[in-house]
């Protein structure tokens, strides 16, 4: 059995001269307590982690552990500072990515919309492979929709209120797509009929499976933003696809080193195409790279660990 936690409750002052005590350093007493006081130390921990020092895991060769001891030259403030910047990324990310989700409802509609008004409630207008698969001990698709649904019950704006009390329901899919979050949608894309995939996907130039997967990677992203978890240099759980030459030639470099999957960037790329293709005019892209550019000078972090390796700024995708 596991022991019970017993740690005791610091005062704002004490947890700083916990920290101090790990070594790290504190050049404004005042200041570090206001931060901790506004921010919390729980959500500046992710951010001091970088700093803290590793050791070699006597149980795997391979690998180290992180320790509660800092390295030398490291400072309170370069946690706050990282923290800060990582608010940037995430309200940016949101920024594109609203509009990229936008424009998805609208594709979703319109396509699924064609074939029936209520397309989206049965597997006869999906794909049927994808959308009968097992999940959770029923399918994917009445796994999706008991969700889709839940959504629209929860929303609270009036057109909802308004619908109910003049028709019976359901809704169509033109109406109940503007309750759906960015993972429903994406859930929904990849249950889509294989025509109406590809249809969407040649929008954005892309073959569906690409799309499919870019949608799923910012999906994972927008949860991370939206929950204002760390995003700068977190390991990317849905990989962006790397796409073939002839979809996207200016995404291929994403497939030159995984790093740039596994960490932000990729999904930070997948973001620029889609935004210039939605909004050819967007000035998106050369805010994304001024803030990496900006990325505050430090030891230990750097733009490196979101995957932002040297000369990225120098592709196409970003000018």
């Amino acid at each position: 059995m596991l022991p019970p936690y017993t740690k005791p409750h610091l005062s704002f002052a004490d947890q700083l001269a916990l920290l101090e005590g790990r070594g790290l350093g504190v050049t404004d007493q005042a200041k570090a307590i206001r931060h901790l006081e506004r921010i919390g130390y729980g959500r500046l921990s992710p951010y001091w982690q970088p700093l803290q020092e590793r050791i070699p895991d006597p149980d795997d060769a391979t690998r180290t552990i992180r320790t509660d001891q800092f390295q030398a030259g490291a400072e309170f403030r370069h946690a706050v500072d990282l923290y800060l910047f990582d608010k940037q990324l995430r309200l940016l990310f949101l920024d594109a990515i609203e509009r990229i989700e936008v424009a998805l409802r609208v594709d979703l509609a319109h396509a699924l919309g064609k074939r029936d008004l209520f397309a989206h409630r049965s597997v006869a207008y999906l794909d049927p492979n994808r959308a009968n698969a097992n999940y959770k001990g029923t399918t994917r698709h009445l796994s999706w929709l008991a969700k889709a649904d839940d959504s629209v019950d929860r929303c609270k704006d009036d057109w909802v209120s308004e619908f109910y009390d003049t028709y019976t329901p359901p809704m169509p899919i033109w109406m109940a797509v503007e309750a759906w979050d960015f993972g429903t949608l994406s859930w929904l894309l990849e249950m889509a009929h294989p025509n109406d995939r590809f249809a969407i996907a040649k929008r954005y130039n892309l073959l569906p499976d690409t799309l499919v997967s870019w949608i799923k990677s910012l999906a994972f992203v927008r949860n991370i933003s939206a929950h204002h978890s760390r995003l700068w240099n977190t390991g990317i759980i849905n990989q962006p696809k790397v796409p073939k030459a002839f979809e996207a030639p200016r995404m291929v470099h994403i497939g030159n080193d995984v790093v740039q999957r596994n960490r932000v960037y990729g999904a930070a790329a997948v973001a620029s195409y889609l935004a210039k293709r939605i909004n050819p005019g967007t000035s998106w892209s050369g805010r994304m790279k001024a803030l990496w550019l900006s990325f505050p000078d430090m030891p230990f972090a750097s733009t490196v660990q979101g995957g932002f390796l040297e000369g990225w700024d120098q592709e196409a995708i970003w000018n």
